[in-house]
């Protein structure tokens, strides 16, 4: 039974491209389009792809796919992602911001400070006294007078003001370089499908790690050589994951088998789904320019899906 087709999210397509019922679509690929990965990490995502993320557990995935492949690696076929798929990848970027400590501000004087200070002006002020004090003191001895004010301080006063206290900030240390984030892991993907190649069609299988991606190419049967179509399918075998095509006359060959695929990969991670690529891009010959119409360079590669099923 085919998948629902509201939980599949598109991608280098527009989102109303899905189709309603995913038992039979089609999907366009422009020219200069692929699905590819070069050493270290370079990933190449402009293929139309559309692809599911799972409820349970990923078991077991096939198509059958279609086309009037003209060009030299024309694809279609399904694809698995161990992660996010490229170009879904959000880069988190994370700022952060020192603040160096403030100097403490000049402590102000206390009140107590302040009422010393009046109580020393209100002393130092003359107070009135008796006439019988002012007569004996005029009958004494003659006291020197004091000394004249300097030059440089005219109005000296009796008792200076108290020197105000200030604290010096501690030394401010170097705050330690942000600690390395690693950036995150390239996720792994597997594409198999049909491929025309030399002038064939072929069974192909790419598996993308960290480290980039492999080719492989299998020639089909003699009786299957000149078909446009293929099934194929992906299928979980405790960590590993087998690829498989089908021959009408021997049933189901196995392609290739990724070893250690879903090792440290959760099963909510895992997204499935299925492709469309046309990575030549020739332009115009001179045979077209002077005559004139579309070439098959120009056209879009338009890849036909049959029976579409996700476990």
């Amino acid at each position: 039974m085919p998948p629902d087709s509201s939980s599949f999210t598109a991608l280098n397509i527009p989102n109303d491209a899905v189709p309603e019922w995913m038992g039979s679509f089609a999907l366009a690929a422009p020219p200069n389009t692929d699905l590819w990965r070069k050493p270290p990490s370079r990933d190449t995502s402009t293929a139309p792809i559309l692809y599911t993320a799972l409820r349970s557990p990923f078991i077991a995935a096939e198509v059958t796919v279609s086309a009037d492949w003209e060009l030299e690696w024309d694809q279609g076929g399904l694809v698995i992602f161990a992660g996010a798929p490229p170009g879904r990848i959000a880069a988190a970027t994370t700022t952060t911001t020192t603040t160096a400590p403030s100097a403490p501000a000049i402590a102000p004087s206390s009140p107590r400070a302040a009422t010393d200070r009046s109580s020393d002006r209100s002393s130092a002020a003359p107070t009135p006294t008796s006439p019988s004090a002012a007569t004996d003191r005029s009958s004494a001895a003659p006291t020197p007078s004091p000394p004249p004010p300097s030059a440089g301080h005219p109005h000296p006063h009796p008792h200076p003001p108290p020197s105000y206290v200030t604290q010096t900030p501690p030394p401010q240390t170097a705050l330690p370089p942000p600690a390395y984030t690693p950036p995150a892991p390239s996720s792994k993907w597997v594409k198999v499908g049909l491929e025309f190649c030399n002038n064939a069609c072929h069974a192909t299988s790419v598996c993308a790690t960290s480290d980039g991606a492999d080719w492989a190419l299998t020639s089909l049967p003699a009786h299957h050589a000149r078909r446009l179509d293929l099934r194929v399918k992906i299928e979980r075998i405790g960590y590993a994951l087998w690829v498989w095509y089908e021959d009408e006359a021997s049933g189901w060959k196995k392609l290739r088998e990724v070893t250690w695929f879903f090792w440290g990969v959760e099963d909510k991670a895992v997204r499935v789904g299925v492709y469309a690529s046309r990575p030549a891009n020739f332009g115009v010959s001179a045979y077209e320019r002077r005559h004139g119409g579309p070439s098959a360079g120009q056209r879009n590669l338009c890849v036909d899906f049959e029976g579409l099923e996700i476990f």
